[in-house]
C-alpha cells in the first residue's frame, strides 16, 4: 500500500491548486481512475505513474541509497 502520507499529500496538493482529478488528469497524462488510486492508497500502480503524478503538482521525489547517492525523479 503507499504511504498514508503520500496519499493525503497528493489530494491535498491537489486540492490547494484548485485542481478536480479530471484537471489532473490532464496535466499528468494519467487517468482519473490512478490518480483515484493513489489518493486512496492502493499500491497496483505503476511509478511511472506516480511520478508524473507528484510532478505535476510540483512535489519532488528523492531517492537516498545507503552509500551516500542521491538522486531526483522528475514527472
Amino acid at each position: 500500500m503507499i504511504n498514508r502520507n503520500l496519499s493525503k499529500m497528493v489530494k491535498a496538493a491537489r486540492k490547494s491548486q484548485g485542481l478536480t482529478q479530471m484537471d489532473l488528469q490532464d496535466l499528468s497524462e494519467v487517468s482519473a481512475s490512478v490518480i483515484h488510486k493513489i489518493e486512496s492508497g492502493r499500491d497496483d500502480l505503476s511509478l511511472s505513474s506516480v511520478v508524473a503524478v507528484l510532478g505535476s503538482l510540483g512535489i519532488q521525489i528523492i531517492c537516498k541509497s545507503p552509500l551516500g547517492e542521491e538522486i531526483e525523479l522528475n514527472g
